[in-house]
């Protein structure tokens, strides 16, 4: 039954509305009725009606500031003007502002009225039905979503229950039926593509794939990793195998997008907790892409290690520092190249590989005790991208900076006396005003909006010094003004020019000024 408001400052008019017809037998309902535009809008706002019948001249508001003002609102309904033969041009802006149709109030009659009213039902109906359909498909579309977050959780939580999957997607595991899993990845960083694809051409590419398939399961994470969820009596039935299918994919990408993505794939699996289990162990697999393209890969014939082979990564500085200083560059070189080659054949997790050649360099440090305050700075820089490195290249080429700071005699090259690029004033203005405070090569690098490695390299093409040296020679000029006040504590100097480590602070003071804090007041620098 539609609500009907019915607007009139003439009570015969309203009256004879309501008498004239079975409003009823119409499938209409009188909610209401008033008698000017500011009481119909109260009584709109009140009782929401679907239609509204009403006089175009009326006081203190009339029908079109009304069909105004209600649409000001957003009420959903429609209009019915009432006019006499003078008020044409009211008429017209009516049905510009929406109204449905217009009656002359001279002449309405029983017939008239119903006859516009089946019209109006008739537009109500199929508005409603429109409305009825969108609502289910916004269900249908929150219901997809619920499912397809219900299992992206099961596969990346170890932690959510399989029960809970089955009862929000309402899958059924098939009986004795073991499943394939098969993860595409794509390594953006190396295939230096500008722009990336969307993700809608890597979905449609992934479905041109998968499409005899109507009991596989795709769970898209991201434009970078997809994750594919096959039952094996799927893949038996149209005689593909897992291997196969991951073939056609690279087929495809290759073909359409000129990609070559990352493959893992494993079958046999029992069952879904189990399939959960391998994803996690696809995710240490594709590590593995830091040593170079993995391509396609069975899961269950490769196997990474946490242990780095041949020898501890104090053995190593010994063994360096042992040999003639002018022989540790070359030996250093060469021992890191072997092993990285031994770490890459071991399928060595990478994450190891940095954490051990980080605390080599620190060992190294430890034991040099003539390092110079720049060489100091240089370390810490490539230490500081080192821990970033996305490849094995990168690594090699941190790592090589780093040791020819501590070995190499080649003298340090004079800062350029030319102006900067944007992006190193960025840098240095936000060092300049943040260096008294912790921060570092990492967040210089997110407020400029580079990459760490990118940012280094430019910013001491055009500096001739480090990101870490600028750092430290403004430190270091404020931390000398600061010890000049005697009544100050040195680890309130410390503080101050953005060290929490007093200790820390001690031995790079005295890299650049040959003396300890302590010293350097004691020898009169007030």
């Amino acid at each position: 039954m539609y609500q009907v408001l019915i607007v009139d400052d003439e009570p015969i008019v309203k009256i004879a509305l309501r008498s004239m017809i079975d409003w009823n037998e119409l499938g209409f309902h009188i909610c209401a009725t008033a008698s000017n535009g500011e009481e119909a809008l109260e009584m709109a706002c009140r009782f929401h009606p679907d239609l509204i019948i009403c006089d175009l001249k009326m006081p203190l508001m009339d029908g079109i500031e009304l069909i105004r003002e209600v649409r000001k609102k957003k009420l959903d309904c429609e209009f019915l003007v009432i006019s006499n033969y003078e008020d044409f041009n009211y008429v017209r802006t009516a049905l510009v502002l929406g109204a449905a149709d217009y009656i002359l109030k001279v002449s309405i009659s029983p017939e008239e009225l119903t006859e516009q009213l089946k019209k109006l039902k008739e537009k109500l109906d199929q508005k409603a039905a429109e409305d009825a359909k969108q609502q289910r498909s916004i269900q249908e579309t929150m219901l997809h979503q619920e499912r397809h977050a219900a299992w992206r959780e099961f596969f990346t939580n170890r932690n959510y229950e399989f029960d809970t999957l089955l009862g929000v997607t309402g899958f059924v595991p098939e009986e004795q039926d073991t499943y394939a899993l098969c993860q595409i990845s794509f390594d953006w960083y190396d295939q230096n593509m500008e722009p990336l694809p969307s993700i809608d051409l890597i979905q449609s590419t992934l479905k041109n794939a998968l499409e005899p398939f109507d009991r596989r399961r795709i769970i898209l994470f991201s434009t970078s990793n997809t994750l594919l969820v096959l039952p094996e009596s799927e893949l038996k039935q149209h005689q593909y195998t897992i291997s196969g299918l991951a073939s056609r994919i690279i087929q495809l990408f290759q073909y359409y997008m000129s990609l070559s993505p990352a493959i893992l794939y494993q079958s046999g699996i029992p069952d879904l907790p189990q399939a959960r289990t391998v994803y996690h162990n696809f995710q240490d697999l594709l590590e593995l892409g830091f040593y170079g393209p993995l391509g396609q890969v069975q899961a269950d014939a490769l196997s990474v290690s946490q242990e780095i082979p041949d020898i501890s990564y104090k053995e190593l500085a010994a063994e360096i520092l042992l040999v003639p200083e002018e022989e540790r560059l070359t030996r250093a070189s060469d021992r890191i190249q072997a092993l990285l080659a031994a770490c890459q054949q071991h399928n060595v997790l990478p994450s190891r590989v940095i954490q051990y050649c980080v605390r080599f360099l620190g060992e190294l440090e430890y034991h040099t005790a003539d390092l110079s305050a720049a060489a100091h700075d240089q370390i810490a820089d490539s230490t500081e991208t080192m821990r970033n490195a996305l490849t094995r290249e990168e690594l090699e080429r941190y790592l090589s900076d780093a040791l020819r700071a501590f070995f190499s005699r080649e003298p340090l090259a004079e800062p350029p006396a030319e102006s900067y690029s944007p992006e190193v004033e960025q840098a240095l203005s936000y060092i300049r005003n943040n260096y008294s405070r912790k921060i570092s090569l990492a967040s210089v690098s997110e407020h400029v909006g580079l990459s760490s490695g990118y940012l280094c390299r430019i910013f001491k093409e055009e500096t001739g010094i480090s990101i870490n040296t600028h750092i430290n020679q403004l430190r270091m000029a404020r931390a000398e003004e600061l010890l000049k006040d005697r009544n100050s504590y040195i680890k309130e100097v410390a503080i101050s020019v953005g060290f929490e480590d007093q200790l820390y602070f001690s031995r790079l003071f005295k890299r650049y000024h040959g003396v300890t804090p302590s010293e350097y007041r004691t020898l009169g620098h007030t």
